[in-house]
């Protein structure tokens, strides 16, 4: 049974025109890194020298983390891990080590 009215954190989808400003935006952090990004099938991924660090859910923002992300230590990772959640909030599970203080601190913005 669906509620009336209520919309889940992860299913938002913001407007054509904001969508793409916002993404933009994002891609323009994530260059700055160092990273590349593909999109293939709605879902981006975020390579680090080739390799695939961070994949992100096109419409539902979702991004996760990747094995080799978990077994690298290169500080550019870290500084990935605070974009994303900046502009994305949580991750999945397990995908960022960035966690809220307070169920009311999600939109709390990381420097």
């Amino acid at each position: 049974m669906k509620l009336p009215g209520y919309t889940k954190r992860r299913a938002l989808t913001l407007p054509e025109e904001e969508h793409n400003k916002m993404m933009g935006q994002f891609q323009e952090k994530v260059f700055e890194l160092g990273f590349t990004m593909k999109c293939k099938n709605g879902v981006y991924g975020i390579y680090l020298e080739g390799m695939r660090a961070y994949s992100l859910h096109k419409r539902s923002y979702k991004y996760n983390r990747h094995l080799y992300a978990k077994q690298t230590t290169d500080d550019r990772l870290d500084l990935l891990e605070i974009v994303l959640y900046n502009y994305f909030g949580p991750g999945g599970k397990g995908s960022s080590l960035i966690t809220p203080k307070k169920a009311g601190d999600q939109n709390e913005v990381i420097e």
